[in-house]
């Protein structure tokens, strides 16, 4: 019996313990609290992050987008009036709203073709003697020839670079791009 009464008392006083506990302590409440805010603040931390992420995504695009603009606008100029008229060495500007935030410069430069000093390298010191017999040289005619086509080149064709700027944030933002026009339409030297 007497274990028996042991068993009583020690299932009376589990049940005292387990009606006490039946409710949370203000330390479990307060930890479970401080959790839930540092989860809430790294969540909107990441959310903050995506959103920055996009939209400096959006502006590079719309950089991109108004740079090839700025090119192709340049490229139809040079192609209607002529690269003489339409090719300033430099110009700036700001794109209008909606797209205020964005600025841009153009640039515009001869290219000086040597053809016949490089070629004079590669044929030699002597490319631009004449024989003895005292006619012209082949090499004499292929130097006039490459000078001819270096004169055509360089005037038919040029450099364009252009770049779009905008401010990110405190950060200045620069997308550029090069290329190259030709004018095949040129009269030959």
């Amino acid at each position: 019996m007497e274990r028996s009464k042991f068993l009583t008392a020690g299932y009376k006083a589990l049940k005292i313990l387990k009606s006490n506990n039946s409710g949370f302590t203000f330390i479990e409440v307060m930890i479970a609290t401080v959790i839930f805010v540092m989860a809430a603040l790294a969540a909107m931390d990441v959310a903050r992050g995506s959103v920055r992420a996009v939209k400096d995504a959006q502006d590079v695009t719309m950089a991109t987008w108004l740079l090839q603009k700025v090119i192709v606008e340049l490229e139809t100029r040079l192609e209607s009036e002529g690269i003489e008229k339409a090719c300033e060495k430099k110009k700036e500007g700001k794109f209008e709203a909606p797209h205020e935030k964005f600025s841009y410069v153009t640039y515009c430069s001869e290219i000086d073709f040597r053809l016949s000093e490089e070629a004079s390298k590669i044929l030699g010191e002597g490319a631009e003697e004449e024989k003895p017999s005292g006619a012209v040289s082949i090499n004499l005619i292929k130097k006039q020839l490459l000078d001819d086509l270096s004169t055509y080149l360089s005037k038919a064709s040029r450099e364009l670079h252009a770049e779009v700027t905008w401010m990110q944030g405190n950060t200045a933002r620069t997308i550029d791009v090069t290329t190259h026009f030709v004018n095949y339409n040129q009269p030959l030297p």
